[in-house]
């Protein structure tokens, strides 16, 4: 069901809702930044609640009829967002490599040798 509002209560809903998101996202950014035992599931929970807020908010105003102001806080949403993926792909990155790292070891610690690499020095002889 889509509510048709005024159109300045409508854009205030939907400022409110950027504003909403965006801090979500900046603190998330800033989280991970910072580093140690972040909480990502709240934030997980926190920006999709956010993205319910800003699509409910969104169908009751016109993509013509946006404000400037509007439109600037949507461009700074959509920096955030970006910096934020950035960000959230290195710290992918990162446990995919420790991930990687500890399989690896334990196929060494299991493995009897068998079909390892000879050691460099018994090629020369």
């Amino acid at each position: 069901m889509s509510l048709t509002l005024s159109s300045p209560v409508a854009e205030a809903i939907l400022k409110a809702a950027i504003h909403r998101a965006l801090n979500v996202v900046e603190a998330e950014t800033r989280a991970l930044r910072e580093g140690g035992g972040t909480d990502l599931k709240s934030f997980e929970y926190r920006k999709s609640q956010a993205l319910l807020d800003l699509s409910r908010a969104r169908q009751s105003v016109s993509s013509t009829a946006l404000g400037q102001e509007v439109r600037d806080l949507l461009e700074s949403l959509r920096i955030a967002l970006m910096d934020n993926l950035q960000l959230l792909s290195r710290h992918l990155a990162a446990v995919k490599e420790i991930a990687d790292l500890v399989a690896q070891s334990m196929l060494d610690a299991d493995s009897d040798g068998t079909y390892a690499r000879p050691f460099p020095e018994y090629l020369h002889d």
